[in-house]
């Protein structure tokens, strides 16, 4: 398989429009030469006038589809007097709302969130994913108790001091910028890649699954862009670019994803860090988990296997690792055998992603609305003309050819009947 090239295919498709344009073009040429010679000879029969008629209505169908086509992207022969002409310039800042909208609307909402999840089995992969990594979770584990637990010693003292203290540290985390600093280090890393692989690949699927809802959408921001056939072809390319920019994902940096996710990532972090009115919605969230049930279980848990463990196996590595390995496969065989444990955990998960959802569904379509507004307006057209503009230009051959027979259909009839 040819490795996906960004750069290459966008030279691709700029000659392949560049000779739809010639093709569409020169038809129109071939048809107006044809009627300015056959129009001198219209009066010598049937052949004749047909033809005339057929190359003089081309003319008109070639044209009327030019104006149309070259309409949505810019004024026609510079005529800005002309009313509904540079449909996508002058409608930038209408797409780019529409746009966010249609992503927040569809893809980050409590309920789609809530529901995905809802099907995924989250304490089932957690219990799965224990298992495929018992050992090296319980080296990690044991190295790192001794230096926690050894400082207390008595039992009761102990749970007091653990309960205080996580308490105390987890009020005293700022949620969002701690997030931020390990959302940082993954993303400069190239870990994120998957996570934005599968969002991609979901709203591939999800558009392809609802051609009519993304149809609408295309017709809210402009009713030409949902016409049957430049629907079609814009839905089509939509399509597309999804596979493009999934293929160009882990193979090109220039790629149009990479440059949003470089350009906006730092944005969205920087918010995380510095922006107090997000900060605060970050706080309320951790107020909710904290006060949950769920949240005091696992502290009530956490706390009563520290205290055993702190007379157990400290001073030996090897026993402390297989104590480590016995309260996983305790943890494990609990999810797996009780389903109150495991409706737990998956309502805990749901219901912090959901919360993020819904505390940071806006900024996601401010973002891409902020985003796509600070491209120059130029650049936009460009490349949206680059994308569709070679199977546009079949609507103005559609036009020469369907125009011209439309032509000759009226011409017969008329000679017929007078």
């Amino acid at each position: 398989m040819e490795k996906y090239n960004y750069k290459n295919e966008e030279i691709k498709l700029r000659k392949k429009l560049r000779n739809m344009r010639i093709i569409s073009t020169s038809l129109l040429g071939f048809m107006t030469v044809t009627f300015l010679v056959m129009k001198r000879y219209e009066d010598r029969g049937l052949l004749f006038s047909s033809i005339t008629a057929f190359a003089e209505a081309s003319m008109v169908g070639a044209l009327a589809d030019w104006f149309a086509v070259v309409a949505l992207f810019r004024h026609p022969l510079g005529l800005r007097i002309i009313p509904h002409t540079a449909i996508i310039q002058n409608n930038k800042q209408r797409i780019a709302k529409a746009l966010s909208n249609f992503v927040v609307s569809n893809f980050f909402t409590s309920e789609l969130i809530r529901s995905k999840l809802d099907k995924v089995g989250l304490s089932s992969k957690v219990s799965e994913y224990i298992t495929s990594n018992r050992e090296k979770l319980s080296r990690g584990i044991a190295a790192r108790l001794p230096g926690i637990i050894n400082p207390v010693v008595d039992d009761s003292k102990l749970k007091l001091y653990l309960t205080a203290t996580i308490n105390k540290k987890v009020e005293e985390i700022r949620l969002y910028p701690a997030l931020a600093g390990i959302i940082g280090p993954v993303t400069e890393g190239g870990y994120h890649k998957p996570l934005v692989k599968a969002l991609l690949n979901a709203t591939y699927k999800y558009i392809e699954d609802n051609k009519e809802k993304t149809l609408l959408v295309l017709g809210g921001i402009n009713k030409t862009l949902a016409m049957p056939i430049i629907g079609d072809i814009i839905y089509k390319k939509i399509l597309d670019y999804l596979v493009e920019q999934i293929d160009a994902l882990d193979n090109d940096e220039e790629a149009a994803i990479n440059k949003l996710i470089n350009s906006a990532l730092p944005k969205l972090l920087e918010d995380m860090r510095s922006d107090e009115e997000l900060i605060e919605k970050g706080e309320q969230l951790k107020t909710r988990l904290i006060e949950s049930p769920a949240f005091s279980n696992l502290l009530e848990r956490t706390v009563e296997v520290l205290s055993e463990l702190k007379n157990s196996f400290l001073q030996d590595e090897e026993r402390l690792v297989k104590k480590v390995g016995t309260v996983l496969d305790m943890a494990v065989n609990g999810i797996e055998s009780n389903p109150g444990l495991r409706e737990n955990i998956n309502t805990a998960v749901i219901e912090l992603a959901g919360g993020m959802v819904e505390l940071y569904g806006d900024k996601v379509g401010s973002l891409i609305y902020d985003t796509m507004d600070s491209w120059e307006t130029r650049d936009m057209v460009d490349k949206l003309e680059v994308q569709v503009g070679a199977d546009l230009q079949y609507i103005r051959i559609n036009g020469t050819v369907i125009g011209g027979l439309a032509g000759l259909a009226i011409h017969l009839l008329t000679r017929f009947l007078y």
